[in-house]
């Protein structure tokens, strides 16, 4: 991506169709939180997960000009597939998390660990005891909740800081097409502007997204938001 010369067509092709496969590719299949059957990607929990992140990555990133030329179609069609990847991906994944997962986690726990045949009082784990079907269903535990975390954070953490700015910059002034892949990778209304917020934030290249009433109201929730925060700021800034 970042290599020195310019692509050729079929190296363009190249790269749009490993992002493609690498996008839709599934998720690990792996066992569900309370199975006796062993993990089945030795020594990987979220490579899956991480990949997916890369190909946000690697579309943030990309020349979509130059990328037009080498494939001689034009640049628009080519931000809206980029545009289109991200956010089947973001989607994908917010669809996996289980935000009310962790409520339940310690029960499941706990109930898992009373359950060792060494262990009926639910006191201590006797380590002695070789009992391959607890070891299953207390890992695939740890890595189900494991694995939940990491689909909440590469988004929020990764993924959406790469999304937004990525939109703005290939529909400037064009509020509805972003807001179209926003909702498209999973977000409601009422959770545009937070996500702007979080992400891009408020400036001049984001200014057209609060055009209009919600976005007017928005804006003052925010400011009042700051204003409660830093209430010395906020009396300095009135004066």
């Amino acid at each position: 991506m970042r290599r020195h010369g310019t692509m050729t067509r079929e190296e363009a092709c190249d790269m749009l169709w490993s992002l493609y496969l690498i996008s839709g590719a599934p998720m690990y299949e792996a066992p569900d939180y309370d199975s006796v059957q062993p993990w089945p990607y030795k020594d990987e929990r979220d490579n899956d997960i991480a990949a997916k992140s890369r190909v946000i990555s690697a579309l943030s990133i990309m020349d979509t000009k130059q990328m037009s030329r080498n494939l001689g179609i034009h640049e628009q069609r080519l931000k809206h597939l980029h545009a289109a990847y991200a956010a089947a991906i973001i989607k994908r994944l917010k669809s996996l998390h289980l935000p009310d997962f962790g409520k339940k986690e310690t029960a499941l726990k706990d109930e898992i660990i009373r359950s060792h045949p060494a262990n009926p009082d639910g006191n201590v784990i006797g380590s002695d005891i070789k009992d391959y079907e607890w070891t299953h269903r207390w890992n695939n535990l740890v890595t189900f909740s494991s694995r939940n975390s990491m689909y909440h954070s590469y988004v929020s953490k990764i993924m959406e800081k790469r999304f937004i700015p990525m939109l703005v910059k290939y529909f400037p002034d064009q509020a509805g097409e972003v807001v179209k892949y926003i909702r498209k990778a999973g977000y409601g209304d009422g959770e545009v502007l937070d996500l702007i917020d979080r992400t891009a934030g408020y400036n001049s290249n984001t200014a057209y997204l609060y055009q209009g009433k919600s976005g007017e109201e928005h804006r003052k929730k925010l400011q009042q938001k700051i204003r409660n925060s830093c209430p010395a700021a906020s009396r300095n800034a009135n004066k």
